[in-house]
């Protein structure tokens, strides 16, 4: 599974605990739950903030190619 969707499942199998949790009155599992979710929560703002660095990363080398192109033509 890759990283995009082990955050995802982690907030799905977190909010699952949580819930199951509340109802069985069972807090451990209840907390367990929101550590899950709040760990999917960070794997996504990681995997979009890689995202945002390869993008800009692409960008620039998209840049220099071109720029060193131009100087090889002159």
């Amino acid at each position: 599974m890759s990283n995009e969707n082990n955050g995802t499942f982690d907030k799905i199998k977190g909010a699952v605990n949580e819930t199951v949790g509340k109802v069985t009155g069972d807090k451990e599992q209840e907390g367990k739950g929101k550590g899950q979710q709040a760990r999917g929560e960070v794997e996504e703002k990681i995997n979009d903030a890689r995202k945002s660095f390869d993008d800009a990363k692409d960008d620039v080398n998209g840049r220099l190619d071109g720029f060193t192109n131009n100087d090889d033509e002159k």
